[in-house]
């Protein structure tokens, strides 16, 4: 039988497919680098020292692993938003509304994080942007009226379409690439202080706790994952089929070139007696953030100003770009009505406005909490990851669904490797920390069942038997992490924690193929451009 295509709607044709995969590979790129090679080096090293490099080495190969399950998804979905789009496609509205939001809550927490990191660097030089309260650093009134300026000049520039935006994401991005690896090779030349390399792995592989907090709490994964941008683009790409799966390979490629060069620089460059106490209590206090420190503590002035610079700069096309994709997803959802009608609304740029407004005065709202780039890595790491986790599931159910649908990529030994990229997932969220993944699942669940209620109450359909095993998945990673964790009744090590996650993971995953749609709409599919 001949493959089929299924050509777009009107609702898909509302936006404009301007982006080539240039274009696709650079919005990766920018929504990967941005503050995480201001401060992932850092935590890494206090939590892992020379072992980091390893973290970087784990980190790719997960996200790695998750990535080229998309690719086979991101070519079959193509639609803006297409992370809200596929578990909707195949476990419908229940399951949609679970995996848009959970995207949705990292998306528009990351603009915020990154005006953050802009202001902490940018404080060595305008010192009167934050203000010490003698329990840590918070924004100064003069200091939250730039970040909101900051906020609302990322909205306008997203406002005046995908093009202007990609124009913008372009030039930064090449600045984005140049920067870090200017600053790694000037330091490695600079310092040079191999010997901090030196580092045995225990028989015991004891260090593994660290590597593995490294990869969570330390901002690897967190970094890594900007390769989700490319799916969330489908719909304003010139040729989704081929350029989704490229631009999120090459993308991700050098992203973790970049980050391990960056990693191997911060490493080499620390002044041995800064670590002799360990790693762990490694300390960089110069005001700017950590990589100042050491330019400072180099004498390399220059580098410190470029820093700056930059940190001007790179969180902030970050920034951009995930404002823009932020409002792509909840345009998704308001045009399948997981979210009000009113998402779905355009410009006369083809932008979705409301979602672009919503996410904007959402970012600002949330300055005035005070978080902290450290402090949120780990919750946006599990939201995200959490989003992800649907990944490997709606492939399978996708082959089941539409065996005949025209797969320009197609994964081979697919069963495989979406019980691996399942696995990974699950084992992401765990070493996030108990904490960060009670509150990703607390601010999932909590909205999830105020729209069932608003839903059941209009009489709409729920698909809650296709979604129920969300539930059932992470109710049972939370009963684990509180188990089995150091104060749980069960204590467990890592190792055992991985084992008996993993099991429970490969058991949810059969269940969660098989509660898929058994039958999926025309409309949806003409909708969702599949």
């Amino acid at each position: 039988m001949a493959a089929p295509q299924i050509t777009a709607t009107r609702a898909q044709k509302g936006l404009k497919r301007q982006l080539g995969l240039w274009s696709m590979t650079l919005a990766v790129v920018t929504g990967t680098i941005g503050s995480g090679w201001l401060f992932a080096p850092y935590l890494c090293a206090k939590a892992a020292g020379p072992f980091s490099m390893l973290a970087w080495l784990l980190g790719g190969l997960m996200s790695f692993v998750i990535a080229i399950v998309f690719a086979e998804l991101g070519a079959v979905v193509t639609t803006s938003g297409a992370l809200a789009a596929i578990p909707l496609l195949t476990h419908g509205r229940t399951s949609g509304f679970i995996g848009g939001w959970s995207v949705w809550i990292a998306y528009v927490s990351i603009p915020t994080i990154e005006v953050l990191a802009m202001m902490e660097y940018l404080a060595s030089k305008v010192p009167w942007l934050i203000v010490d309260t003698g329990h840590g650093q918070i924004l100064s009134g003069s200091g939250m009226g730039c970040a909101i300026a900051m906020l609302g000049i990322f909205g306008w520039i997203n406002l005046s379409g995908v093009g202007f935006l990609s124009k913008w994401i372009d030039g930064l991005t090449f600045w984005k690439l140049t920067i870090p690896l200017l600053v790694s090779v000037t330091l490695m030349l600079k310092q040079s202080h191999w010997g901090n390399m030196d580092g045995r792995l225990p028989w015991d592989g004891s260090v593994r706790d660290e590597v593995l907090t490294a990869v969570s709490a330390g901002g690897v994964l967190f970094s890594l994952l900007g390769f989700r941008t490319s799916l969330d683009l489908a719909g304003e790409a010139k040729n989704p089929q081929r350029d989704v799966p490229l631009s999120m390979g090459l993308g991700l490629g050098i992203c973790l070139g970049i980050y391990m060069i960056l990693q191997l620089a911060f490493i080499v460059s620390i002044d041995p007696t800064q670590i002799v106490h360990g790693w762990k209590k490694l300390v960089l206090t110069s005001h700017g953030g950590p990589l100042v420190a050491i330019a400072l503590g180099a004498g390399l002035v220059w580098v410190a100003n470029l820093l700056l610079l930059d940190a001007a700069l790179s969180p902030g096309a970050t920034a951009m770009a995930y404002m823009g994709v932020s409002a792509r997803v909840s345009w998704m959802m308001g045009l399948r009505e997981l979210l009000p009608k009113c998402f779905q609304d355009l410009n006369k740029q083809s932008v979705p406005w409301v979602g672009l407004v919503s996410s904007m005065l959402i970012g600002i709202a949330m300055l005035f909490g005070g978080p902290s780039w450290q402090k949120i890595v780990g919750f946006l790491t599990a939201t995200s990851v959490i989003a992800l986790a649907i990944g490997p599931i709606s492939l399978m159910a996708l082959r089941k669904q539409l065996p005949y649908v025209l797969r320009p990529f197609r994964l081979r030994g697919a069963s495989v490797w979406c019980r691996v990229a399942f696995v990974m997932a699950t084992w992401a969220i765990l070493w996030s920390g108990k904490t960060s993944a009670i509150w990703a699942v607390g601010s999932i669940m909590v909205p999830t069942t105020l729209f069932l209620i608003l839903q059941w109450q209009h009489g709409r359909d729920l698909d809650l038997q296709n979604g129920l095993w969300w539930i059932l998945y992470l109710g049972g990673l939370i009963v684990i992490l509180c188990l089995t964790d150091k104060d749980g009744r069960y204590p467990m090590n890592i190792r055992e924690q991985m084992i008996l996650s993993a099991l429970f993971a490969l058991t949810i995953f059969p269940i969660a193929v098989a509660s898929r749609l058994k039958m999926i709409s025309k409309m949806e599919l003409e909708a969702m451009a599949v």
